[in-house]
């Protein structure tokens, strides 16, 4: 396991606990945002694919509508009819925050519909396919709120994960193995240490044995 080259001193063994200390905390926040966002995105993709589908029904529907006016009226007049369209939707932004993502918050303002366009060369299917074009409207906005949240919030989870990783098998383990062969030294120092104080110590004695030794052989 590789090492932190730092030395082996006790200011630099508790440095290094605290460092370690701080790393665990932020694993473990991490793992904890991990799960949040997990759960939210399963939350967003649940709901996000009820919209999908309606959406996808009520455009089915649009697309039938528009179908029997291309029939009845054929291509050019449909055509000139959207071009005489006018659309006076609103759509609102804001955004809120989750764990730091921003998402955003899509709100589409409709009036009441009415066709924008004249009486001559249109009927009953072209008003249809205009009614049910702004009913597909009123979820699109949504659909489209959801689906951006669930790219934001993935995107964020997979620069969690790799922190999570960087943490998890590079930088905990190389604190633990760092501060584990630093205490294994500072105690072999310690070892050595005692072991050189005794050695003084014993060699103080035996000197002191001696000295009282020639002094009593002097008396006599």
């Amino acid at each position: 396991m590789e090492r932190i080259q730092i030395p082996a001193t006790k200011s630099n063994l508790i440095h290094l606990k605290e460092e370690m200390g701080l790393a665990r905390e932020g694993l473990e926040l991490l793992d904890q945002k991990k799960e949040i966002l997990i759960n939210h995105i399963g939350l967003l993709a649940s709901k996000a694919d009820q919209v999908r589908e309606e959406v996808t029904q009520r455009l089915l529907r649009a697309y039938a509508f528009l179908r029997d006016a291309l029939l009845e009226y054929g291509e050019s007049s449909v055509q000139a009819t959207g071009l005489g369209t006018k659309g006076k939707e609103r759509v609102v932004l804001k955004e809120r925050s989750l764990m730091g993502v921003v998402l955003p918050l899509v709100r589409i303002d409709l009036l009441p519909h009415r066709p924008s366009y004249g009486l001559y060369g249109t009927g009953k299917s072209m008003d249809a396919t205009s009614e049910a074009v702004h009913r597909a409207m009123e979820v699109v906005a949504e659909l489209a709120e959801l689906e951006v949240g669930i790219e934001r919030l993935m995107a964020e989870l997979k620069k969690t994960l790799k922190r999570i990783n960087a943490l998890a098998h590079i930088y905990v383990p190389t604190y633990r193995a760092t501060i584990k062969a630093m205490e294994e030294t500072l105690e072999e120092k310690e070892r050595e240490a005692l072991f050189q104080l005794k050695r003084v110590r014993k060699r103080s004695q035996e000197r002191m044995a001696q000295r009282q030794k020639r002094m009593g052989t002097s008396r006599q």
